[in-house]
């Protein structure tokens, strides 16, 4: 199935929606951007996947009615908090390439980098405040605090050998999953659904960005540069210990973990410290089994489909974890 069926081909069913969430955000920058318009739109335009918007349009028809022309606004400000959780991460990381192009924060420096993301999510607020809602804005609120707390968890785990995997699931717990879940709950709620469902939603949500963040992590080690748009090993070299490596890291003997720290202490970019740490990986077997951890999440997304009703929505989020676990970037 995930060999003819990519993220664009599911994404048909939505074409229409994802324009006019396109033009919201188009127009918030054009409207209200001032200087930082430029800067963007340009991010924007950089692509994305769009898969926190397509998230709410999709589950605002979960009951089969035509989403309400307010979702659109909602989705686009899912996707300004998610485009502000990026700068951010670019100017923590320092980051210099992201999908193949400069990043904000290389061309205009972090101060700025940091204004323009402070100033998405306003207007992410704004516009979900518009809706005068008050459930839907403590729903983003909550997220921006679990993305913000995970990534406060993961810089105290930055460079620590000590990081078990259950810490890693709950870095990406907050930093990742916590905003897909919060697109499926505004969905939902915008479409009236019930509060089970709203809850399924919620729940699938959570285990999609789980298992989206790591095949994320997957593909930093394996992956082709040319595809991602970026070197591999980056989280390594920032010392940001993702599932791959503790998972073998956990079955290193104290031999094993006294190489893999003396290999740390030094420069690793792609040369040869990260081809023995990676043939290290290779040999405990961790590719397969972050696979293996993926596929669980994304069987638990799929669990959660159960207590929604039948019909074309529920079809399109059945496949959407098979396409994210089988991609390539």
């Amino acid at each position: 199935m995930s060999d003819s069926l990519s993220l664009n081909t599911l994404f048909k069913s939505l074409e229409e929606d994802l324009r006019q969430v396109e033009t919201c955000l188009q127009e918030i920058l054009r409207n209200k951007g001032g200087a930082i318009r430029p800067a963007g739109e340009a991010l924007f335009r950089g692509g994305g996947k769009r898969i926190r918007p397509a998230l709410v349009l999709w589950s605002s028809q979960i009951l089969g009615a035509r989403p309400p022309q307010t979702v659109y606004p909602i989705a686009a400000a899912i996707e300004m908090v998610h485009g502000a959780s990026l700068l951010h991460d670019d100017v923590i990381d320092q980051t210099m390439l992201r999908r193949g192009q400069k990043t904000l924060n290389a061309l205009h420096g972090n101060h700025y980098t940091v204004l323009l993301a402070d100033f998405l999510l306003t207007q992410a607020l704004e516009a979900i405040c518009e809706l005068d809602q008050v459930r839907l804005v403590r729903v983003v609120s909550n997220a921006v605090a679990e993305m913000t707390l995970g990534q406060i968890l993961e810089l105290q785990h930055q460079g620590d050998l000590q990081t078990r995997p259950e810490d890693y699931m709950r870095i990406i717990d907050g930093k990742t999953a916590s905003l897909m879940a919060a697109g499926c709950m505004l969905g939902g709620v915008m479409a009236g659904a019930d509060k089970t469902q709203v809850q399924a939603l919620e729940k699938y949500g959570r285990h999609v960005g789980l298992a989206f963040q790591i095949i994320d992590d997957i593909l930093d080690y394996w992956g082709d540069p040319a595809t991602l748009g970026k070197p591999v090993g980056s989280d390594l070299s920032e010392r940001k210990f993702t599932l791959p490596f503790l998972l073998a890291l956990e079955e290193a003997d104290s031999i094993q973990r006294g190489r893999l720290a003396r290999l740390l202490e030094g420069s690793l970019g792609e040369g040869e410290a990260f081809a023995e740490i990676l043939a290290f990986m290779e040999g405990m077997d961790s590719r397969t089994r972050s696979q293996e951890m993926a596929q669980d999440q994304a069987r638990q997304a799929l669990e959660a489909l159960d207590h929604l009703p039948a019909g074309w929505v529920r079809e399109d989020l059945a496949l959407l974890p098979d396409v994210l676990t089988h991609r390539d970037h």
